[in-house]
């Protein structure tokens, strides 16, 4: 831009100096546009870098924005990852419990059969003892009524 106002102003100033009537008039003229011309280059410099230095702010401005919002996602990350740790540990948890469950419910169901098994064998004695006490009732008609009235006969 300053490149720009100089050639300009060299070419005005040439073309006035290239005039046949190059008056004194014409050359306080010249100067003061000169000066107005640096004048306003000036200003504009200023205007430029006012601006610079809003970008400045608006770029400071933006930094900390990425920088509020990558804590954000860390803690965000963080917040998951402990989310997902407790219900792996949730899993695991019910994996364990349904196996110790498992476990303790075949000991149990295996106790119970051992038990059935020992009263069926027990049974088996009280079979045969009644098959004797009906091989008795054929002979004692006492035992024969006694098993009669206990529906065994």
């Amino acid at each position: 831009m300053k490149r720009f106002l100089l050639v300009l102003i060299f070419c005005f100033s040439m073309s006035i100096f290239a005039a046949d009537s190059f008056t004194q008039a014409d050359r306080e003229r010249a100067i003061r546009t000169e000066v107005t011309l640096q004048e306003f280059m000036k200003a504009t410099d200023k205007r430029f870098e006012a601006v610079d230095k809003r970008f400045e702010d608006m770029n400071a401005r933006f930094e900390a924005s990425d920088k509020r919002f990558d804590d954000m996602m860390n803690y965000l990350n963080m917040v998951i990852s402990i989310f997902a740790a407790a219900v792996g540990g949730m899993f695991v948890y019910i994996i364990w419990d349904r196996k110790t469950f498992m476990n303790t419910a075949l000991q149990n169901a295996r106790d119970m059969v051992d038990i059935q098994l020992n009263e069926v064998q027990k049974e088996g004695k009280l079979v045969e003892l009644i098959k004797a006490m009906r091989e008795l009732a054929h002979e004692d008609p006492k035992v024969k009524n006694v098993l009669i009235r206990f529906h065994l006969l």
